[in-house]
């Protein structure tokens, strides 16, 4: 319909000839609109001045929508036919029957991507599911989206933090360790965006606390295939995640804390040894003597019954984690706020 009569039609023909007609028409029927009124009575009418003849439309083929009739309505898709075209009315119902499955199965995809692409939060709910830290990166090479591990994570700047600049991103604390992960970023960018180059995947970025290393896997995600799905492209062009084997451990082991009764000091220990460290590491890291790391680990045998810091770690590795759910957040204007260092 012309937009300068939409306005008129809504105001006085939403219930006009066609309209009532239709309403009787179940979802999937071909329905052409002169075989259900009289139509010599319509062309005399107001309705058919003001709306029908401005626009040559002359009949009106309708294939009614199942979840529009369902809303309490009536819709689906309306073709208009000038008095020329109205020869041929019955072979476009024909070519519009053949038809309609496909454009049924259209007007349903096309309410899913309405529904999801009024979801704004969609990217951040999907990163909030991963139990490590996860960063959506955009095609700058800016952090886009935080998860609530990542935050927590970035948040220690232990080896690994956001820089202070005009785009936050990630940088690690040791400059040759920054720029490896500065050059995978732009390499899965550069993939992301359909250009073949060589990809470095995977690195370890060292800690200044002295714990394990975090691992970094970083994804590049392609863009959008179909422009349908447009709607729902956050601009995220890399998935950066990043794993803390000592936190994994320390999780396992506050599992063992409850199932062993450990005091705080000697779960602490104990997810240590369980990340593979030894004890003289610990007490560095710790800050405690390496007898006192001695003293807890000796309870830490007597209480689970095994004998050796290897038995204690493969007893520690074999916990299952509870699944705990991530703190929330905070966000600006609907996504994550990237924190800066």
């Amino acid at each position: 319909m012309r937009e300068d009569l939409n306005a008129l039609y809504l105001q006085h023909y939403t219930g006009n000839p066609y309209a009532r007609a239709f309403e009787k028409v179940k979802p999937g029927e071909i329905a052409v609109g002169n075989r259900l009124i009289d139509a010599e009575a319509v062309r005399h009418s107001a309705f058919y001045a003001d709306i029908c003849e401005p626009q040559n439309i002359f009949n009106q083929l309708f294939l009614p929508h199942a979840s529009l009739h369902e809303r309490g309505g009536i819709g689906g898709v309306a073709l208009f036919l000038s008095r020329q075209q109205d020869e041929h009315a019955a072979e476009a119902a024909a070519r519009l029957e053949r038809l309609s499955p496909h454009m049924a199965r259209a007007i349903d995809l096309s309410f899913q991507v309405n529904r999801i692409a009024r979801a704004p939060e969609l990217p951040q709910r999907l990163i909030d599911a991963i139990a490590d830290a996860a960063v959506l990166i955009d095609n700058r090479g800016a952090v886009l989206l935080l998860n609530a591990a990542a935050e927590a994570l970035l948040k220690q700047a232990d080896g690994i933090f956001l820089s202070r600049s005009e785009k936050p991103s990630l940088a690690a604390q040791i400059p040759e360790t920054s720029t490896r992960l500065a050059n995978a970023i732009r390499q899965a960018l550069l993939i992301a965006d359909g250009e073949d180059t060589p990809f470095e995947g995977a690195l370890s970025i060292s800690r200044p606390s002295g714990l394990p290393p975090y691992l970094v896997m970083i994804t590049p995600l392609a863009p959008t295939a179909v422009s349908i799905w447009d709607a729902i492209d956050s601009g995220a062009r890399v998935l950066i995640h990043i794993v803390d084997p000592e936190a994994k451990t320390r999780r396992q082991a506050q599992q063992l804390q409850h199932i062993f009764g450990l005091t705080e000091a000697e779960t602490r220990i104990a997810a240590l040894i369980g990340s593979g460290m030894n004890l003289p590491e610990i007490a560095r890291v710790l800050g405690i003597s390496s007898n006192t790391v001695k003293t807890h680990t000796g309870r830490c045998f007597g209480k689970t019954g095994v004998r050796s810091q290897a038995a204690l770690a493969r007893l520690i590795a074999s916990i299952p984690i509870a699944g705990n759910r991530p703190a929330t957040p905070s966000r600006t204007n609907g996504k994550s706020r990237p924190r800066q260092s």
